[in-house]
């Protein structure tokens, strides 16, 4: 049986989804398992919520080595913001200089695991460079504004959700994708909707295996039974900018599958409420308030000699 590798990538506002996705993998995974290996690209979160996040992942008791990396997210600047306002979606493009290994297991931090991952580790990849679930929702590339004709992409061709890939960490290097991947995000900014996902699309086009759409089943789809999807998929994904964690999304039959994840972590029965929204978007504005006085303090107007 193969050692699982995981991997995801979080900052302060993800932390609590990255500590979902990882225990979520890990309680699903063999107690007669090799020993896991947990990475965690770390964007930028505080010391206590690393503290918090790394005594969630121990608490699960499987047996597993927790690897926190930090990578520099300087070299994103410039590129579409995701969801979160920030950048953070391409610190997984970081992975192939950062992590010495052949297989990864990498998990947005937005899942919910409800299977055994470890399967993914022995997945012949058949030459591919990656494995990952269609998106159900884009469908085919045909159907975001990609520069099909100069890539010479097929309309009808699959496109791939980024949520969960299985990755050939030694044939990514080899292949550069992730230095082309910025250089697609760089040169296409206006067809980069879904940021490295739709750069993803692009550079491994022909080049990605797909796995059953039941590894990456979108939450809200999957609460309405919207076909193909359901809730007892391999994966729920909270697609969008509608996470559980927000007030006013944080109800319904996929949230509740987050909160029952949530109550086996060291956040025990958290959950959002007006007083904690009210309190988060205070201090959001202090910082921009802060970030902004800076700003003119190192950057002072300039009068003209008249």
């Amino acid at each position: 049986m193969s050692s699982p590798k995981l991997c995801t990538a979080c900052n302060e506002t993800y932390a609590l989804g990255a500590a979902v996705a990882i225990c979520s993998a890990l309680r699903r995974i063999p107690e007669t398992s090799p020993e896991a290996t947990i990475y965690v690209l770390d964007g930028g979160m505080r010391k206590r919520t690393w503290k918090k996040l790394s005594a969630s992942i121990l608490r699960i008791g499987r047996r597993c080595q927790l690897v926190r990396l930090k990578p520099e997210m300087a070299r994103f600047a410039g590129l579409p913001q995701d969801w979160g306002s920030s950048v953070m979606t391409y610190a997984r493009l970081a992975l192939p200089e950062l992590v010495d290994e052949e297989r990864l297991i990498y998990l947005d931090a937005d899942l919910v695991v409800q299977t055994d991952v470890t399967k993914l580790a022995t997945l012949d990849l058949e030459g591919n460079v990656v494995a990952a679930a269609r998106d159900v929702i884009t469908e085919t590339l045909g159907n975001e504004n990609l520069p099909m004709d100069e890539f010479n992409l097929r309309a009808d061709a699959a496109y791939l959700q980024a949520g969960l890939l299985v990755i050939d960490l030694p044939r990514w290097r080899r292949e550069n994708v992730s230095e082309r991947v910025l250089k697609y995000l760089r040169t296409w900014p206006d067809n980069a909707q879904f940021w490295d996902q739709s750069a993803l699309n692009v550079i491994l086009y022909g080049r990605w295996k797909a796995l059953p759409d039941t590894w990456n089943m979108p939450a809200w789809w999957a609460e309405q039974n919207k076909q193909p999807c359901h809730l007892n998929g391999e994966v729920l994904h909270f697609v969008g900018p509608n996470k559980p964690w927000l007030l006013g999304y944080h109800q319904g039959a996929a949230a509740n599958r987050f909160f029952e994840e949530v109550r086996t972590t060291n956040w025990g029965t958290w959950k959002p409420n007006r007083l904690r929204f009210a309190a988060k978007w205070c201090r959001y504005r202090i910082t921009q308030t802060l970030a902004e006085i800076r700003s003119k303090a190192c950057h002072p107007k300039t009068v003209s000699s008249p």
